[in-house]
């Protein structure tokens, strides 16, 4: 009798801050796919952003952490903040796959990510190691996302799947911009996180 595979989410992603939108999203792919676990997985040091701007890995993970507690189906992962050097997602989802045996990884990612996946380090290694789930972000229409998907398909034989999301247009980029500004953060990050961010002042010099 064969043994059923486990199927694991994984939410990537620098989470400075962590928000509702990154919940959400995840919290609809692991209903919508029948996800065993999603698992939250901070970035290190990313190649594509500039770091300067990055709250150290602790901070992060401690908000990842009050986010997510609770929900007995997210779980945190700290894989990615404890490697040296730069993070790749293609050696990430090569690690787990040697990892975790009998099992299916889903990549969970927004509209806007999507379409820049290409610039990704070794996208053809994402594409074999994981299935794709996209959520709508920046009000990018679903027409340009199948499309997208359909291009991502026939030059890679890439498995992407959309997911049924509302348009999330929250960031975290925003949230930063928000508290420089003064400007109230509730709703667009958990009450935990926010009273977290207050607490220790972050994003107060940029």
């Amino acid at each position: 009798m064969s043994i059923p595979r486990k199927r694991i989410g994984i939410m990537g992603g620098t989470f400075n801050p962590i928000h509702l939108g990154h919940l959400i999203i995840a919290e609809n792919a692991f209903q919508d796919f029948e996800l065993d676990k999603v698992l939250f997985m901070p970035s290190g040091v990313p190649y594509q952003k500039d770091a300067s701007e990055l709250l150290p890995a602790k901070q992060r993970v401690q908000m990842i952490s009050l986010a997510i507690e609770g929900n007995k189906h997210f779980e945190l992962s700290t894989i990615e903040v404890e490697r040296q050097g730069n993070t790749y997602t293609s050696e990430t989802l090569a690690y787990l796959n040697t990892t975790y045996l009998n099992t299916d990884f889903f990549f969970i990612i927004g509209a806007d990510n999507l379409c820049g996946i290409e610039k990704w380090h070794e996208v053809e290694t994402i594409f074999s190691l994981c299935t794709i789930l996209v959520g709508n972000r920046n009000n990018i229409s679903n027409a340009e996302i199948k499309l997208q998907i359909e291009y991502y398909r026939v030059k890679y034989n890439a498995d992407i799947k959309m997911l049924a999301t509302p348009n999330i247009d929250i960031s975290s980029r925003m949230i930063r911009e928000n508290i420089v500004a003064g400007k109230s953060i509730k709703y667009f990050v958990a009450d935990e996180v926010e009273e977290y961010i207050k607490k220790n002042k972050f994003y107060k010099g940029e």
